[in-house]
């Protein structure tokens, strides 16, 4: 039997607290893929999720973790690294993710990192992402926070419907 990590600890919290939501009908889950990059020794987890029957705006969360993480954990290296994983949440959909840019900005509050993009198909219509990144290293001591975070996304999703967002 093997030690988990950090990040496979907060992996399964994290997908668990996913799929309940998946279970009572607040969201439907679109896609997940659990990735190891092997020339880089590091891990993905994403989700991607969107509101029962409106995916035209979507949630794409990741939980990552990379060697700088995992040599922490072990005592190998910890000056500039903490155990843990980083946490990227990426709104994806139509021009309503720009439209309420600053909206997404103001809810999650001012602390946070955010990169805007067009993406531009010959083959589908325009397409727009909002990515948000966080200050900081997710530790298994912030559980709560990674909970409270997927709830707020959750929430953030459903004020896409309504007119005051």
């Amino acid at each position: 039997m093997f030690d988990p990590t950090a990040f496979d600890n907060l992996k399964v919290v994290f997908e668990g607290a996913v799929y309940d939501l998946d279970l009572t009908g607040d969201i439907h889950i679109l896609d997940r893929k659990d990735l190891f990059d092997f020339a880089h020794y590091e891990r993905c987890y994403q989700i991607h999720y969107s509101l029962p029957y409106k995916e035209s705006i979507s949630i794409e969360f990741h939980l990552k973790a990379d060697m700088g993480h995992f040599l922490a954990e072990r005592k190998l290296m910890t000056e500039k690294n903490t155990a843990g994983a980083d946490v990227l949440i990426i709104y994806k959909g139509d021009v309503r993710v720009i439209q309420n840019q600053k909206s997404l900005e103001n809810a999650w509050g001012e602390d946070k990192q955010w990169e805007w993009k067009e993406v531009i198909s010959s083959k589908n219509p325009p397409s727009y992402e909002g990515i948000l990144t966080f200050n900081r290293v997710i530790t298994e001591e912030m559980v709560d926070d990674v909970l409270q975070m997927i709830t707020f996304s959750v929430e953030t999703l459903q004020q896409f419907d309504r007119k005051d967002f």
